[in-house]
């Protein structure tokens, strides 16, 4: 096998999937800008000490957001899934066990994919069997990408990243500028029960920052599918 043709399969495995995600971020930064809205999204739940206290606050502003919730915490804490979903929220899925799927083979990607899907159903009981996904990292392959497509999942990024699994100290108003000044955002922030909580003041107040921004500019607030469904 050449240079050459090893560097299209690397490619064609990661390349392509990587720019269709950067495509996808495009197109929810415009559809944001656009609309004038906000989207709230949490990522790796459900957590116990953080989720409701997020939920409470939600229902402060009288808000939806969109819960990406892995499979593997979700074991243990079904009450918690079932309240997300019976205050109205919506729940997608960030898989299983929070792979990075350029680094695991295909069958295994998928598997957690699947395994993903399961675990919401076998909390929330009406089988649906496919949930909007966002992948662990921001990363797919192309079967995990070409599966996703013909099942004809949504697949979610992301516009704004509060940081908060990166960074060690953020200004709990800088989501909520940046998304003012960008007219619109997709907002990316996690729910998960960390072993050191100091992260979830950060995460609360940073909630409620961007929830109070959008009140006073009037900004309406959507659900990741009201969003792509260009609800307006």
């Amino acid at each position: 096998m050449t240079v050459l043709s090893i560097g299209l399969l690397v490619f064609a495995y990661a390349g392509v999937p990587l720019a269709y995600g950067k495509y996808q971020r495009w197109l929810l930064s415009r559809k944001a800008r656009k609309y004038g809205v906000l989207v709230l999204t949490f990522d790796d739940g459900p957590g116990s000490r953080l989720t409701p206290v997020i939920l409470k606050i939600l229902a402060e502003y009288n808000a939806k957001a969109t819960f990406f919730l892995l499979g593997r915490n979700i074991a243990g804490r079904e009450g918690i899934a079932r309240q997300i979903a019976e205050q109205g929220h919506e729940i997608c899925s960030h898989g299983y066990d929070h792979l990075h799927y350029w680094k695991v083979s295909p069958v295994r990607a998928i598997r957690d994919i699947k395994r993903g899907w399961q675990a919401i159903d076998s909390a929330l009981g009406p089988k649906k069997q496919k949930y909007p996904f966002r992948p662990p990292y921001g990363k797919l392959n192309f079967f995990c990408l070409l599966y996703l497509c013909i099942r004809r999942v949504p697949v979610v990024y992301w516009t704004l990243d509060l940081g908060d699994t990166w960074l060690e100290t953020i200004a709990p108003q800088r989501i909520a500028l940046l998304a003012e000044k960008a007219g619109g955002a997709v907002v990316l922030a996690h729910d998960f029960d960390r072993s050191d909580d100091s992260v979830d003041g950060l995460i609360l107040e940073s909630t409620r920052s961007v929830l109070a921004m959008a009140q006073e500019e009037d900004m309406r607030i959507l659900t990741v599918s009201e969003l792509l469904d260009g609800e307006k």
